[in-house]
């Protein structure tokens, strides 16, 4: 009895595995960078294929650069940071959601149409179609929004209340349920912030092809480029 509840847990462990698809990928890290999967630290290396619930964690003076499977959206991870990676399919669109614990990211997200983005904080969703923007949320449990393209749809959950912010701009949302907005003031991006952002877009290095299995068992290449 005891083999075949065995047996049965080895082939739902499989079917899992197998169920399984990627949903985003890293393009590259920096100093002290953590992966955890399913609760367990997990080793990477550049172009590491990257899961539902994946959570990354960047130390002191670490980055990291994620890009969605769907190639639309790339996420850097600024130091002292703590989120969580998903996606899910709708029709033949991955609508994706950076999940955010702590820290910055900025994302840049393609204008062309495939699926919905938002990054999302304790207090604040923020959802996009086409744009270039930074979140932040630190130990003071304020979401600021900067928005360097674009627009950005910013939602507070405590309140629901929302207001579009456009280039240029920045929206600061709270635990109160209050969201104010004002011009971006020089100092809300430090150089260093600027740097990473400038350098996530210029990322796209090299390019291998990966074979993974979809839900339906059928086995397809994907590139991966970093």
């Amino acid at each position: 009895m005891r083999k075949i509840i065995a047996l049965f847990l080895i082939l739902v462990s499989c079917v899992i595995l197998f169920a399984a698809e990627p949903v985003a990928y890293l393009i590259k890290t920096k100093g002290s960078v953590q992966l955890y999967r399913d609760n367990k630290a997990f080793k990477f290396k550049n172009g590491e294929l990257l899961y539902n619930n994946d959570e990354i964690i960047t130390n002191e003076k670490a980055y990291a650069a994620v890009k969605y499977m769907d190639g639309s959206s790339t996420v850097k991870i600024f130091p002292n940071s703590v989120l969580k990676v998903t996606a899910t399919k709708n029709a033949k669109l991955l609508d994706k959601n950076v999940a955010m614990q702590l820290g910055n990211v900025y994302s840049k997200v393609s204008n062309k149409i495939k699926g919905a983005y938002k990054v999302e904080s304790p207090n604040t969703v923020a959802s996009v179609k086409g744009t270039g923007f930074m979140v932040r949320y630190n130990a003071d449990k304020k979401t600021w929004v900067i928005v360097l393209e674009g627009e950005v749809l910013v939602q507070n959950k405590a309140s629901g209340k929302s207001v579009t912010v456009g280039k240029g701009s920045t929206a600061i949302s709270d635990d109160d349920g209050n969201i104010e907005t004002h011009e971006t003031l020089p100092e809300e991006i430090t150089d260093s912030e600027q740097s990473e952002i400038d350098d996530t877009n210029q990322d796209g290095r090299k390019t291998y092809k990966v074979q993974v299995t979809d839900d339906q068992g059928n086995i397809r290449y994907i590139n991966i480029t970093y």
